[in-house]
């Protein structure tokens, strides 16, 4: 087996917009100076505000983080700023001794690895949950076909049909490129059949 070359985002923890919004709402009634403690699988995460400034600690590592804002309706959304590149990020990864954005620590994503099927497989099950939700029986079974559900209540025929015909064409499609591996695991369970027949 290959090694493998890529770190992906798993492989570290990470604070995300979630934890900016608690944190804010945390420090918003808290006296300045005060501090969070959040516990993570590479050390406790410090979290102090001193004024208008945050200061991250990562197992006594001290970074300043810095968070900028974009238009977002009426009002702002807040980001994280990278301490080493600067730049806008959704979220920042805690290492053991460093707090950085996905591509300063050189990270992945795992479907950035995925083949040109499993992706296709990926976006069937999403464009299947948009349209039937995740409560739908068989939803999620690709040998079943989008043609065989239900129109939702409430979604309307034409919006539907849209949907579904863009849908049966990806399926299509997943189908066609998945037939050379359906065939091989078919010729594969046949030999193994043939072999134990011949050995009775």
């Amino acid at each position: 087996m290959r090694e493998r070359t890529r770190n992906y985002t798993e492989a570290l923890p990470c604070i995300g917009l979630a934890y900016l919004k608690h944190t804010r709402l945390i420090f918003a009634k808290a006296p300045s100076g005060h501090t969070t403690r959040t516990t993570t699988e590479n050390g406790i995460l410090l979290i102090a505000r001193n004024g208008e400034k945050y200061a991250a600690t990562i197992n006594g590592h001290s970074f300043t983080l810095s968070l900028t804002t974009t238009q977002a309706g009426y009002g702002v959304r807040y980001w994280y700023t990278c301490p080493h590149c600067h730049q806008r990020c959704a979220k920042l990864y805690i290492g053991r001794e460093d707090i950085a954005c996905r591509k300063c620590w050189g990270l992945h994503y795992a479907t950035q690895s995925q083949g040109y099927i499993d992706r296709m497989r990926r976006l069937i099950r999403n464009k299947r949950i948009a349209i039937w939700g995740h409560d739908k029986p068989n939803v999620m079974n690709l040998f079943w076909s989008s043609l065989w559900f239900d129109k939702p209540k409430g979604m309307r025929w034409e919006t539907f049909e849209r949907k579904r015909g863009h849908l049966v064409r990806i399926e299509r499609n997943y189908m066609n490129a998945s037939e050379p591996a359906f065939n091989r695991l078919i010729e594969r369970a046949d030999r193994a059949i043939s072999k134990e027949s011949n050995d009775i």
